[in-house]
């Protein structure tokens, strides 16, 4: 089982010392943001093979990390860096969003900080122009602490106040970033695109990705194609213990909050946000691991 920790809310930056306590207590609970019920998700290494980080800003998590380490789980971040300033992403120190980017980089390793340039939307402040000169800027300060870039378009979801790019100046950044990444050697790809890149050598890649997963636990997971993501995503199938609309961070263009009030937090609760109700029913997750129980021998 891989837990994504998480594509619904950003728990590195708004709930570290919440998810430290469910890792010590050894499970969370997880309410369905559409049937309401509740699940009990055990967070016990015996039954998780990886947790994938979602980020944009790694710095209430670093003092942690060790807590982390000792359940000897392992772990990557996607972590996301734009160039947007406060009119888009209100609540980020985007100074020290980079800081501790590199910081995690150094305590952990560059190919577990995966850079994430998403997503790109454009408008008259935010130019393709403008994108081109602020992604050659973060390249130099990230090719030495990543392994890879992924970039992705804004989508224009129903509560987005973003138009989606055309495709003519997704053509031009595409043609203009890989340049610009081949020359720092930065390995280069997109998150569920549908419009292809392949031109430009830009090849589709996964958050959840199963072959990190199984680089970093020593053997082959039997998991399939999330089936929960839009049909353009590669991810394999995973667990997501956050909850929509508890973001603290304020991004604009983001489907998980949209820029809503947070829900409630109680570090002290095993939901991410509200307490369970006196006569709800837990149902439990399925904790059996994913691999397949043979070392496999090729991996270092």
């Amino acid at each position: 089982m891989i837990i994504s920790a998480s594509r619904r809310t950003d728990i590195p930056t708004c709930f570290p010392e919440w998810f430290c306590r469910r890792l010590s207590e050894g499970f969370c609970y997880v309410r369905n943001p559409y049937s309401q019920k509740i699940t009990h998700v055990s967070l016990k290494a015996e039954h998780v093979d990886a947790i994938v980080f979602w980020t944009k800003n790694a710095g209430p998590l670093l003092p942690h990390l060790s807590r982390l380490d000792a359940t000897g789980i392992p772990y990557y971040f996607q972590y996301t860096i734009t160039p947007y300033g406060p009119d888009i992403e209100t609540n980020l120190n985007k100074d020290h969003c980079i800081e501790n980017f590199l910081e995690l980089s150094d305590r952990i390793g560059k190919d577990r900080v995966l850079w994430r340039y998403d997503p790109i939307l454009v408008t008259k402040k935010y130019s393709t122009e403008f994108h081109e000169e602020a992604f050659a800027k973060f390249c130099e300060k990230f090719s030495n602490a990543t392994t890879r870039c992924t970039i992705s378009f804004v989508d224009a979801y129903f509560s987005s106040p973003f138009r989606e790019c055309t495709v003519s100046e997704m053509n031009t950044l595409a043609e203009k970033f890989s340049a610009i990444a081949e020359n720092f050697g930065l390995p280069f790809f997109s998150c569920a695109e549908r419009h292809c890149l392949s031109a430009f050598g830009i090849t589709p890649s996964s958050c959840t990705d199963k072959n990190l997963c199984e680089d970093m636990c020593g053997h082959t997971l039997s998991l399939k194609k999330d089936l929960n993501q839009r049909p353009s995503c590669n991810c394999v199938e995973s667990v997501d213990i956050g909850g929509y609309h508890t973001c603290r961070n304020g991004c604009l263009y983001c489907y998980a909050s949209g820029g809503s009030v947070p829900k409630e937090h109680d570090s002290l609760s095993p939901l991410i946000f509200g307490i369970p109700g006196e006569n709800e029913k837990i149902y439990d997750q399925n904790t059996l691991k994913s691999h397949d129980y043979q070392t496999n021998l090729f991996f270092t």
